[in-house]
């Protein structure tokens, strides 16, 4: 663009802005280093909120960790219950925040211990700094978190002794690692009122750790962790990989291209990847109920997270999509919960029936 074509923009533009309409008041200006502290503030309460957050799932979720390893199969671990962070875990833009918030440096330093874990009988306690594990040091930085979830889960010791600093003095305590599924629960800061397994992670979107309240979020908890320990993640990839290959067959007898924007290869992939969708949710909320109930809680309340989700989506009372109704599911966790506390009058072992092969 020539100068004389800016020139012109330029013209039209203030003419342009001149005939739009303008708010009718004036607000007060506001100080770039005001909202620049105010934005320092904030990120340090989305780390607090965050942190206790975390603490309380991992409250919740850890005897659901423990109560489902018979379900878990070859995903399970050595654990103490801990969760310890540095500086490094962070983000750029929250760093910051969390080394004021949390006290965190390029040092480990542990954020929550799950309440009846070995790390709280251990006297584990948020703020210590771990330094070694069984007398070998734990590197800085951000390998620091996962070298110490692997040190205690291939410890031979029955004990695994951690030295720790808390304050200006240096602290042995010994932990028993115990067998748990091998999933990371985690809270994240965006999302919607909804949580999700990947078959490696519980994830629980903050909306949702505010919707729920403690029973609610352990009958959710223990329906993702069914996920998990059912496989549905890979069944989904597996099924959306024999639904590809499908497609792409057709497109090639049709003389089309194969890729994935191909018009069968695409619809197949999509329709296989929600094929069993909704039994895949039935077996969760069956397999998730056994999970609370071995973990030792009432399933009473259980059923009526799904009248809550329906008064914030009454559309999912009798439509549906990937997920069956919210109708069904409360009706279908009455029958469960039977079956359940019938096995417990029996002196049964609180496990799911399978279907035979």
């Amino acid at each position: 663009m020539n100068r004389r074509s800016s020139s012109r923009a330029a013209i039209g533009l203030l003419f342009l802005l001149s005939a739009c309409a303008a708010p009718a008041t004036r607000p007060p200006q506001v100080s770039p280093g005001a909202v620049a502290a105010e934005e320092a503030i904030q990120r340090r309460f989305v780390i607090e909120e965050l942190a206790r957050s975390q603490r309380r799932l991992d409250d919740i979720g850890f005897p659901l960790l423990l109560a489902a390893t018979p379900l878990c199969r070859d995903q399970t671990t050595e654990t103490i219950g801990v969760r310890a962070r540095t500086i490094d875990n962070y983000a750029d833009g929250f760093a910051g925040a969390a080394a004021v918030a949390l006290s965190l440096t390029d040092t480990l330093t542990v954020l929550g211990v799950a309440k009846g874990s070995p790390a709280s009988e251990a006297g584990l306690a948020p703020g210590d700094r771990v330094l070694r594990t069984d007398g070998r040091p734990l590197p800085r930085g951000a390998g620091a978190a996962e070298a110490f979830s692997d040190a205690i889960a291939s410890s031979e010791a029955a004990r695994v002794r951690l030295e720790v600093k808390r304050g200006g003095s240096l602290l042995t305590v010994e932990a028993t690692p115990v067998t748990a599924c091998n999933y990371d629960l985690v809270v994240t800061a965006e999302g919607d009122i909804n949580a999700y397994a990947d078959g490696e992670r519980v994830i629980v979107p903050w909306p949702m750790m505010r919707f729920a309240d403690d029973e609610e979020l352990t009958a959710i908890v223990g329906h993702e962790i069914a996920h998990n320990a059912m496989g549905h993640s890979d069944a989904r990839i597996q099924n959306l990989i024999l639904g590809g290959l499908l497609g792409a067959v057709l497109d090639v007898a049709s003389g089309g291209d194969v890729d994935a924007d191909s018009s069968a290869t695409l619809e197949f992939m999509e329709a296989a990847a929600e094929a069993y969708s909704q039994d895949f949710e039935r077996e969760a909320d069956y397999v998730g109920a056994y999970i609370v109930a071995r973990a030792g809680h009432p399933l009473e309340g259980v059923p009526g997270i799904w009248r809550k989700f329906a008064s914030i989506s009454p559309s999912a009372i009798s439509y549906a999509g990937t997920h069956p109704t919210t109708a069904e599911r409360f009706v279908r966790l009455g029958e469960i919960i039977e079956e359940i506390e019938a096995k417990i009058r029996a002196g049964e072992e609180l496990l799911p029936e399978f279907a035979r092969q």
